[in-house]
């Protein structure tokens, strides 16, 4: 009887390592689990100014949201506003979210920061202060990093 047990575990343990070496094999973004059901969600904005005085406009208006967003909103895994090495007219706003509903639509689009923000930056684009182009992405493939910690 007890050495039918001994097989049996050593089989169980067997099968546990044979599992864990193949699990092992398979390609990280293959057997990789979100926490959270729903894709991250991503923004790349870019913005073209007219000039530096329209620049510093937005520099000084989006300085408070990027503070705010760090401090108040634990569901933007980034927010980072960046100049072109190229041309100094040019910024990007590369802007993540844990996902798109929560995280994005109703936590950060409704902050009292972005709300004050948003016009600021509609009367530079009506005055044809700053062209902008942007695209959103969801990170379904989960190839790469964003961070390293």
């Amino acid at each position: 009887w007890a050495s039918k047990v001994s097989v049996a575990l050593v089989l169980i343990l067997l099968c546990l390592l044979v599992s864990r070496s193949i699990l092992s094999m398979t390609p990280s973004f293959l057997s990789k689990r979100r926490s959270s059901p729903q894709p991250a969600f991503s923004l790349l904005v870019t913005l073209e100014f007219q000039d530096s005085d329209s620049k510093k406009q937005f520099l000084q208006a989006v300085s408070p949201v990027a503070k705010y967003v760090r401090s108040s909103e634990p569901t933007t895994i980034s927010y980072q506003v960046m100049q072109s090495d190229q041309n100094p007219l040019q910024m990007v706003i590369l802007e993540r979210y844990t996902d798109k509903e929560k995280a994005y639509l109703q936590t950060h689009k409704s902050s009292a920061e972005f709300l004050t923000f948003r016009p600021k930056l509609q009367d530079l684009t009506k005055n044809e202060k700053v062209k902008i182009l942007g695209h959103s992405y969801l990170d379904l493939t989960d190839i790469g990093f964003m961070d390293r910690k």
